[in-house]
């Protein structure tokens, strides 16, 4: 029979990495410390478990904190755990628990270790020094793998996990998915040429794509996707670029480079949403105060779905300011546009945007250079040739301009829309009707900063060309 007197037991059972999901390690924790509860003759009212929790990361560990608080209630007398390492692997956390017990009167038993006795100097003592030989193992153990990762980061190898989309593996080795690395090169050239994150998962799930793990896509995941080195074949260690990696490239480095530009840019439009409805919306600018005018719509007699119904207007309060009826604008720049683009020297005009002399293959070749003077410097390092604090040097100024051709590759890939797409009349008109409003409004904002004159108090309440005023962008 059991015995009414023996203690009220509570298993701890915790484990660092299941990566099968499938408990066995804590369940096999559980089993001998049931087997331990016989041998003692104590009574086991409660298990806890915190299964795939790390003690040494500090990531929070519920059933630890309901074991403290069950320790304070009085409700045990007894701790039952594997090893004292599955409790605690911090000295901070060790010495509350060693408050805990004497305070409360609990006594641990471990399966591995014994009895600790945290109501003695010598117990105490042993639980301590088994706790600092537990942090030492986790931190090495920590260092062991940094080291690793660092060393598969240098030599461009895969350091485990989900195999990234775009690759699978065969016999060790990564290979292309052509149906996935086509998904890729889309979404990059789509945000390159003026897209939004939001209108390209929409694209992708109304095709039903799917993630490699065959969720629909958010524009988390999308902008993790084409924010990532190694689909241009490059291997990354904490955020920075160390070399090459044993993937084979997807996209190339310079639209590597330039579509992370263009997504940290800071004055890229946050919005995710693809619903852009309008083709001017933030685009066309009051030319009474140059804010940029904002869509919307009024009703009449419950329709909201006539011409003079949706119209432009300036946020900006107050009298004096434009407001403008959407049609008839948007006519009048989408033939000025057309009209620019047909022109037999609008790639003369629109090629960069910023400074004309420049173009692809001079920025792809400075980059090329830049990237092979970092490759010098780790070299150089390697040799010991310089410090590591010179190579930190030389990785930041370096970085910092590869960063800034990147910023202008990026610049250039949305520009120089306009000159891909200058021929005939009929050519461009062709390629017009066929984009969506995302490369429309993309082709526009290049081209021209264009402001709306407001009406005149005298004047006519009708559209007047003469009031919309059209500066062109990065001519020569």
């Amino acid at each position: 029979m059991t015995d009414p007197a023996a203690p009220n037991a509570v298993i701890y059972a915790r484990i660092s990495s299941d990566k099968t999901g499938a408990g066995l390690g804590v369940a096999r924790q559980e089993q001998d410390c049931r087997a331990l509860a016989d041998r003692l003759g104590w009574q086991v009212a409660r298990v806890l478990v915190d299964n795939d929790v790390s003690a040494y990361s500090g990531a929070p560990r519920k059933a630890y904190a309901e074991l403290l608080d069950l320790m304070k209630s009085g409700t045990f007398s007894g701790v039952l755990t594997w090893h004292t390492d599955r409790l605690h692997r911090s000295p901070r956390e060790l010495e509350t628990y060693i408050d805990v017990s004497e305070a409360h009167n609990v006594t641990t038993q471990t399966v591995r270790a014994g009895e600790i006795d945290l109501s003695t100097p010598s117990g105490r003592a042993v639980a301590r020094t088994l706790g600092a030989w537990a942090r030492y193992e986790s931190e090495h153990k920590s260092e062991r793998i940094t080291r690793k990762k660092l060393e598969l980061a240098k030599a461009g190898k895969f350091s485990g996990g989900p195999v990234p989309y775009g690759w699978h593996m065969v016999d060790g080795h990564p290979v292309i998915v052509e149906a996935d690395a086509a998904e890729i090169r889309k979404a990059t050239t789509s945000i390159l040429t003026g897209r939004s994150i939001g209108s390209v998962v929409d694209d992708l799930n109304r095709r039903g794509v799917t993630t490699r793990r065959g969720q629909v896509w958010t524009s988390t995941s999308l902008r993790n996707l084409v924010n990532r080195a190694r689909n241009a074949g490059l291997s990354i260690y904490k955020g920075e670029v160390i070399g090459q990696s044993v993937f084979p490239l997807i996209i190339t480095e310079d639209e590597y480079w330039a579509v992370k530009s263009l997504l940290e840019n800071p004055e890229r439009r946050t919005n995710t949403s693809s619903r852009v409805r309008h083709l001017l919306s933030g685009i066309v600018r009051c030319g009474a105060c140059g804010a940029a005018m904002t869509s919307s719509s009024r009703g009449r007699g419950g329709r909201r779905d006539t011409e003079a119904s949706h119209y432009y207007k300036c946020p900006t309060p107050g009298p004096g300011h434009v407001f403008q009826n959407m049609q008839p604008l948007e006519d009048l720049v989408e033939q000025v546009v057309i009209g620019q683009l047909s022109h037999p020297d609008a790639g003369k005009h629109f090629t960069v945007g910023a400074d004309a002399a420049e173009s692809v293959e001079t920025l792809q070749a400075e980059s090329e250079a830049l990237r092979a003077r970092l490759d010098e410097a780790a070299n150089s390092y390697a040799d010991g040739a310089i410090t590591a604090r010179q190579l930190e040097t030389i990785t930041a100024r370096v970085g910092a301009l590869l960063k800034a051709a990147g910023d202008r590759l990026a610049a250039l890939q949305r520009s120089s829309l306009a000159a891909l797409h200058s021929g005939t009349p009929e050519t461009v008109r062709e390629w017009w009707d066929a984009a969506d409003i995302e490369q429309r409004r993309a082709v526009i904002d290049s081209m021209f900063t264009i402001y709306v004159d407001p009406v005149g108090i005298s004047a006519a309440r009708r559209f007047d060309p003469e009031r919309v005023r059209f500066e062109p962008k990065g001519q020569d």
